[in-house]
């Protein structure tokens, strides 16, 4: 992706606050990312004896653990981009601000 530089770019207090938003869908997504699998391995090890872990191993569902994982930075993505979308439909922006938010939703800005 080719993001643009954009100068004399100020951000207010609003811009801020969606900024913060994003960081946190961001810190979520990381958490799940690693809280998922965790919560699976307890599940299937944590105080168990071996026939019951061999039991848990086979009766877990991989595939849809698998596409639980797939779908986590899409839904990142997703929140992200609708929270730079409603950023630029805020009345009184900067062009500066405007070409900011727009090149957040292509994507720019590592999210």
């Amino acid at each position: 992706m080719d993001c643009p530089t954009i100068s004399g770019l100020k951000l207010d207090s609003e811009d801020q606050d969606a900024l913060e938003a994003i960081r946190k869908a961001q810190r979520n997504g990381n958490m799940l990312e690693i809280l998922l699998p965790a919560g699976v391995l307890t599940t299937i090890f944590l105080g168990n004896n071996s026939a019951q872990v061999t039991f848990n191993v086979h009766s877990t569902d991989w595939v849809l653990f698998a596409q639980s994982m797939s779908k986590i930075q899409p839904v990142v993505r997703k929140t992200i981009s609708e929270i730079a979308q409603m950023q630029r439909l805020r009345a009184g922006l900067s062009y500066e601000q405007r070409q900011f938010w727009k090149a957040v939703d292509n994507g720019c800005g590592g999210y």
